[in-house]
C-alpha cells in the first residue's frame, strides 16, 4: 500500500521529526511510506534517513507546487494521503478528484488554529483567515481528520464548525526505541561545570515561542538563585535575543548552541526545561524532557501543553507573557519546592512512544481503505 506524508516545505524542526519516525515505523510494517515535499528548506534533507524515501516535486518555488502535486498524483496514484499543512491540505482536497480520485486524503493537524489566526496582523491575518474559510469549506470532504491532542482537536471544531467527533486524537510519537541511547550521547557543553543549576529552552527562536519572555523572567530569577540560561536552536530571533542578554549583561550566564540534532543530552544535563510559548500544537519538547527525567515548566498556552502535563500533574503551567509568574515557577523548582520524581516524568513520557502512534495511523489507514469517500 502507497502511503505519503506530504509538506510543502521540508525544514528541521520537531514537525518534520514526527514524519521521519512515522514514516520509518510503518515501512517495517510493510507499508510503502514516502515523504512528498515541495521543497526542503537549508540542509533539511540531511535529516531524512536512507532507509525513508523522500521526493522534492517543486525545487524552483511555491507556485510551481500545485503542478507538481498534480502531475505526481496521475503519475504515482497514491492509495493514501496525510497532508501536515493547512494550505497543502486544502490543495490536495481541491485537485483530488482530477489528479486521482480513488487517493484517499487523511488532513493532520499540528498547530493551533486560532493562536496563529488571532497573533497575526495586516495582510497575514487576511490569508490566515482566507485559509480558514477554505479549510471550513474544504476539510469536511477529508476522509479522516486528525489532531495532535484533545485540546486542538476541540480547536478545529469550535474553528472550523467541524464536528468534534469527526476529528480522530492521535499523539505525536516521541518517545522511540533509541531514544535512551540518544539521552546518554556526550556533547560539549558550554559551561567548565555543572556546579550551577541550569534553565533549558529548546525549539525554535522564533516570536512564537516567546524566548524574549524567558529571558526577562531569568534576569530576575538569578538575583535570587545564581544559575544559568542554556538556549538550544536557531530563528530569526536569536540576534534579537542575543541583545536582549548583553542589554541584561547575562553574557556569562547565558549559552546559545543553536540548532542540535540530538537536543536530548542538553535536556539531561539541565535541571528544568521551559516552553514559553505563545501557542502550540502539541509541544514535542515537553515529552523529550520529561522521557530525561527533567522538570519542566510551561505557559499554559493553546493547545497542548496542558494536556501533556496532566493539567500540572506533572510540571507547572504558567499564563502566557508573565514573565514574573514563570520566574516564580523556575524559581520553586531552582529551590526544590515543586519537583516532580524523575520515575513519574520518565513513566508519563511512555505515553508518547512510537509504538502506540504507529498502531494508530495504521489502523486509521485500514479503516479509510475499507470505506469509499463520504465526501467526494
Amino acid at each position: 500500500m502507497k502511503i505519503w506524508f506530504l509538506t510543502g516545505r521540508f525544514g528541521d524542526g520537531g514537525l518534520e521529526r514526527v514524519l521521519v519516525e512515522l514514516a520509518r515505523a510503518m515501512r517495517t510494517h510493510g507499508f510503502d511510506t514516502r515523504l512528498i515535499t515541495g521543497r526542503f528548506h537549508g540542509n533539511a534533507q540531511k535529516l531524512v534517513p536512507p532507509d525513508v524515501p523522500c521526493s522534492q516535486i517543486a525545487p524552483y518555488g511555491r507556485g510551481l507546487f500545485p503542478f507538481a502535486l498534480s502531475r505526481a498524483l496521475r503519475d504515482e496514484r497514491p492509495d493514501v494521503v496525510f497532508t501536515c499543512a493547512n494550505d497543502v491540505a486544502c490543495m490536495m482536497l481541491a485537485i483530488r478528484s482530477i489528479a486521482s480520485p480513488s487517493t484517499r486524503v487523511v488532513t493532520t493537524q499540528h498547530l493551533s488554529l486560532s493562536g496563529p489566526r488571532l497573533s497575526a496582523t495586516g495582510l497575514h491575518r487576511g490569508k490566515m483567515e482566507a485559509i480558514r474559510l477554505l479549510m471550513h469549506i474544504l476539510l469536511p470532504r477529508s476522509d479522516a481528520m486528525v489532531a495532535v491532542s484533545k485540546a486542538l482537536a476541540r480547536n478545529m471544531s469550535h474553528e472550523l464548525s467541524i464536528p468534534e467527533d469527526r476529528i480522530e486524537v492521535i499523539y505525536n510519537p516521541v518517545v522511540t526505541p533509541d531514544m535512551e541511547a540518544r539521552i546518554m550521547e556526550s556533547v560539549k557543553w558550554p559551561w567548565e561545570s555543572d556546579h550551577l543549576p541550569t534553565i533549558v529552552f529548546v525549539g525554535r527562536l522564533e516570536k512564537v515561542k516567546r524566548v524574549d519572555l524567558l529571558v526577562e523572567a531569568f534576569a530576575s530569577i538569578n538575583t535570587q538563585v545564581e544559575s544559568r540560561l542554556l538556549i538550544v536552536g536557531t530563528g530569526s530571533e536569536e540576534g534579537a535575543i542575543r541583545q536582549q542578554i548583553r542589554e541584561k549583561g547575562l553574557e556569562e550566564h547565558c549559552a546559545l548552541v543553536g540548532y542540535q540534532p540530538n537536543p536530548l543530552p542538553y535536556i539531561r544535563r539541565s535541571d528544568v526545561l521551559v516552553l514559553p510559548s505563545d501557542y502550540e500544537g502539541f509541544g514535542l519538547v515537553l515529552v523529550e524532557a520529561m522521557a530525561c527525567g527533567t522538570q519542566v515548566i510551561s505557559t499554559d498556552c493553546p493547545d497542548g501543553p496542558a494536556e501533556i502535563l496532566g493539567n500540572g500533574r506533572f510540571g507547572q503551567l504558567v499564563p502566557c507573557g508573565n514573565a514574573d509568574a514563570l520566574a516564580s515557577a523556575i524559581i520553586r523548582v531552582l529551590t526544590g519546592q515543586f519537583l516532580i520524581p524523575s520515575e513519574k516524568l520518565v513513566e508519563r513520557a511512555q505515553s508518547f512512544t512510537l509504538d502506540r502512534s504507529c498502531q494508530a495511523y495504521m489502523s486509521l489507514v485500514a479503516r479509510v481503505m475499507d470505506r469509499i469517500h463520504i465526501h467526494a
